[in-house]
């Protein structure tokens, strides 16, 4: 959090919380306002991915000085980049931030994949999962084809469960691999994506 925010946050303790005006979507981008415009405006944008946070509730906030401006989402807190520099890769969140090693991937009902860094679960970015596929190896470390490997995935999607290992730089990590319900993504990491709702009755 930005200290000129901390410096407000002291001056005026009691500004009304902002509700419907702030929203992310499952691309990573912040949409303002009633007619959800993308903001591209780059210091915004900075500001408020370093203002970012959640509150005890599990909503998601942009901490506006000393306002509270709640994040409607479209899917989950966090949207993963992926991306590839001198053959090194490189997970960001929608902020620009380096994420950590995902431990476990998620596939949902409509094939959207999700990455868990612990309690943190973010949807990946729709462009980036060829990317991914390229990573994934077979329990013993064989590179399956691609078609063996998206009839693996899609056992999985289908509830069989299993692992395939993530090849990072550096690190060969083991990922639990399980389909999940899109509806019951946020009860099971513990956030509200529609805080606006629980702002109607306070």
């Amino acid at each position: 959090m930005d200290e000129i925010v901390r410096l407000a946050l002291k001056k005026w303790p009691n500004v009304p919380d902002c509700f419907g005006w702030l929203a992310l979507d499952s691309r990573g981008r912040w949409r303002i306002g009633a007619e959800r415009q993308t903001l591209t405006h780059g210091p915004t944008l900075a500001f408020i991915g370093r203002n970012y946070l959640s509150d005890e509730a599990g909503r998601w906030l942009f901490q506006n000085g000393p306002q509270r401006v709640y994040v409607e989402l479209e899917y989950t807190p966090w949207v993963w980049r992926l991306g590839s520099t001198g053959g090194r890769w490189e997970l960001t969140d929608h902020t620009g931030r380096e994420a950590c090693v995902p431990g476990e991937i998620f596939i949902d009902e409509d094939g959207r994949i999700l990455l868990a860094c612990g309690s943190a679960v973010g949807v990946l970015h729709d462009h980036d999962s060829t990317l991914l596929m390229e990573g994934l190896r077979g329990p013993s470390g064989e590179r399956p084809e691609d078609d063996l490997l998206a009839a693996a995935i899609e056992g999985y999607v289908q509830g069989l469960g299993g692992h395939l290992v993530l090849e990072w730089p550096g690190v060969a990590t083991l990922l639990a691999v399980s389909s999940i319900e899109r509806a019951s993504v946020a009860g099971r990491f513990g956030f509200d994506p529609h805080p606006a709702l629980a702002g109607l009755s306070t």
